[in-house]
């Protein structure tokens, strides 16, 4: 019966959060959990994955968890010198890169913030067959996660 509650009231803030306007959480400098997984389109185990492996810092007030907007955006950009692609690029090959499947599972993220992500930083996938891949280093620069 409590969880069922709680289940409720989680279900009733996310729709809450949802029918507010992204434009009045873009300028906020400081963001809920819930608010920066709107923006950003990310999970909140994605968004708790990051901050318990240390990639990403969080305050508390009281019970309220907020984390800095600049904090999410220096993380999720990427060095200009690594996003410049070759116009024609070839396929690495199955070993350099990943499957939406398995980059889903190694970074615990939905298939649609997924493909939000790829087409926001124009990282390039390749369609082999029933299998869309994305180089390896695309992905890890994505994630910060180069060299692990």
């Amino acid at each position: 019966m409590v969880r069922k509650g709680k289940v409720e009231k989680s279900n009733n803030e996310i729709v809450q959060l949802l029918n507010t306007d992204l434009e009045k959480i873009k300028p906020l400098e400081f963001l809920k959990i819930t608010q920066a997984t709107l923006l950003f389109g990310i999970s909140r185990s994605t968004l708790y994955r990051l901050v318990n492996n240390g990639q990403l810092d969080i305050a508390k007030f009281g019970k309220r968890t907020v984390i800095r907007r600049c904090d999410l955006e220096a993380f999720f950009a990427i060095p200009v010198q690594d996003v410049t692609l070759k116009t024609g690029q070839q396929f690495p090959g199955f070993d350099n890169c990943y499957t939406i499947t398995e980059i889903q599972q190694k970074y615990n993220i939905s298939s649609g913030a997924l493909y939000l992500l790829i087409q926001r930083q124009g990282i390039v996938k390749y369609s082999i067959g029933k299998f869309t891949c994305v180089a390896k280093q695309d992905i890890d620069i994505i994630f910060n996660a180069a060299g692990r």
